[in-house]
């Protein structure tokens, strides 16, 4: 483990690395030859990779019955502490259990999973859970930040010993020194299959992981990107079932464009379509950054030592954001940023269309059917690939809206290590295949049980799950590094703006100087602390 001015950092994973030694561990990534893997090519290696391990139960480790977590009463009665932040007055928190909700806000077989799994861990350690939640200002960036770094420069580790903030606050501490790298502690091992494997190889640079997902939590499984789709309307209109397209891997970008352009009726006034008439996709930018992921496309991809990379300037990446323009400048696609002036939330106008009949496709976040209110049956896909030669559906979890878990300098490493403990046995009791656990209930209970009624449906959740991922990227916001000019993100939103395809390239090498310099940086940064 590493200190900086008698702190303690780190970041993202990849294998362990015994930073006390100064030595790697692990070689999670072993096999990698010295030509880097990028795009989709990277990232089919590590799904695959990744099911090998998950579906070899009777070869691999017995993690039901033996688990390889802490054991013993070291601990007993002390506390563990999380900080969470967020915008909302009223939050819903995955770490303890909420009193006073009703069914509909987050069902009984949830609420009762947390409280549930947290005796479970009083019982083994003898550990009590508790949380600070912290209404923030803004989403990140803001007064939460500026009071996380009080306690980390006071050293307060009896405040608070775990952090669940915004993707973009974890990047910013992580280049602050103010991080423990979880490979870095003993009392916690990564490969343990209730963290998330998937995204912690996307933000893991060269053997680093300052920040993580897990079952612990499922706020982060809500802000998974998807498409909604009314089946009344495609059963009227006598278009194949998107489902049946997606199951045989042909749900693609130019498909959904076609299906959107089948429904364009300028039925309300005034003249001219809106979201008031019927039409076939309702979106938002967002669209344009889930369906570069989707597509395989990354902003940054690790070199053969596991250091990011710039790979956003490829063949691929330019027929994306041209498709994906296509689709957001067609007349049959409303757009929910265009109607800021109408609403402070512009997207539930376009929500209410789709519940009205008047729209074919929704694009939301994996939580959204649990809000929808409608007489009319609707199914769930996907992001659409690029092509359909590409193996897998790719979801990108939203940086700006999920929350990711880090232990903060303003522990001491005895601290840090009590808090690395505590969080592997809370992971354990959480997993998905731990009896009548949080995992299974949101899974199960709450997002398959929730208004999702077809069978094939279900089935399209576990495709959308089977491969998240983050955008390294746009955590560390590439262009905005220092006294940058525009982030990644921004200069895609720019080019949506514009409404002219066929301009990426140009665009690209407006900011390539700057880009590049800011992946050499975060690499310095990385190298330095290593």
């Amino acid at each position: 483990m590493k200190k900086v001015t008698a702190l303690i950092l780190c970041l993202l994973l990849a294998v362990a690395v015994t930073v006390t030694a100064l030595t790697a561990c692990s070689g999670k990534n072993e096999g990698d030859n010295s030509k880097a893997q990028s795009e989709a090519e990277s990232n089919e290696s590590n799904i695959e990779s990744s099911n090998e391990e998950t579906s070899g139960e009777n070869s691999g480790p017995d993690h039901l019955n033996n688990p390889d977590i802490y054991k013993g009463l070291d601990y007993n009665d002390r506390t563990l502490t999380f900080f969470t932040c967020g915008i909302g007055s009223d939050p819903v928190s995955e770490f303890v259990y909420n009193d006073g909700l009703s069914e509909e806000t987050l069902p009984s077989t949830v609420n009762e999973a947390i409280r549930i799994r947290n005796n479970n861990v009083s019982d083994a350690l003898g550990v009590t859970i508790k949380e600070i939640y912290y209404k923030s200002s803004g989403r990140y960036g803001s007064d939460s930040l500026r009071t996380i770094r009080g306690y980390i420069e006071a050293a307060d580790g009896e405040a608070f010993q775990v952090m669940s903030i915004c993707l973009y606050d974890c990047g910013t501490l992580a280049m602050e020194n103010c991080l423990y790298d979880f490979y870095s502690l003993n009392n916690i091992n990564m490969e343990n299959p209730w963290w998330e494997q998937s995204f912690n190889d996307s933000v893991t640079i060269s053997d680093q992981l300052y920040f993580t997902l897990g079952d612990i939590g499922f706020n982060h499984k809500n802000s998974t990107p998807c498409v909604y789709y009314n089946c009344n309307l495609i059963d009227n209109m006598h278009l194949t079932d998107p489902i049946e397209l997606a199951i045989d891997g042909k749900w693609t970008i130019d498909t959904a464009l076609s299906y959107s352009k089948e429904l364009c009726i300028d039925s309300a006034a005034p003249e001219g379509l809106d979201y008031l008439d019927e039409f076939g996709w309702a979106g938002q930018y967002d669209d344009m950054y889930a369906m570069l992921y989707g597509s395989g496309v990354r902003i940054l991809s690790p070199d053969s030592e596991g250091y990011p990379m710039l790979t956003l300037n490829t063949p691929t990446a330019v027929g994306t954001v041209d498709k994906v323009l296509t689709l957001m400048l067609d007349k049959s696609y409303m757009c929910g940023n265009d109607y800021f002036n109408v609403s402070s939330t512009p997207m539930e106008l376009l929500r209410t269309a789709f519940q009205e009949g008047r729209c074919l496709f929704y694009s939301g976040g994996i939580n959204s059917a649990s809000v929808f209110d409608m007489e009319d049956t609707f199914g769930i896909l996907p992001v659409p690939k690029y092509t359909e030669e590409q193996d897998y559906y790719y979801s990108l979890i939203n940086t700006w809206t999920t929350n990711a878990y880090c232990i903060g300098a303003n522990c001491d490493e005895e601290t840090a290590e009590f808090t690395a403990a505590v969080l592997d046995v809370m992971g354990y009791y959480s997993w998905s295949e731990y009896p009548d656990s949080l995992a299974y209930n949101y899974y199960e209970k709450m997002l398959k049980a929730q208004k999702l009624s077809r069978e094939d449906s279900e089935a399209m959740l576990d495709l959308i799950f089977s491969a998240r991922g983050c955008e390294l990227g746009s955590i560390f916001q590439i262009g905005k590094i220092g006294s940058g000019s525009v982030a990644v993100n921004t200069m895609l939103s720019d080019l949506i703006a514009s409404g002219i395809t066929g301009t990426f390239a140009s665009a690209y090498e407006k900011y390539a100087d700057k880009f590049q310099s800011d992946v050499e940086a975060l690499n310095d940064f990385f190298k330095a602390n290593k």
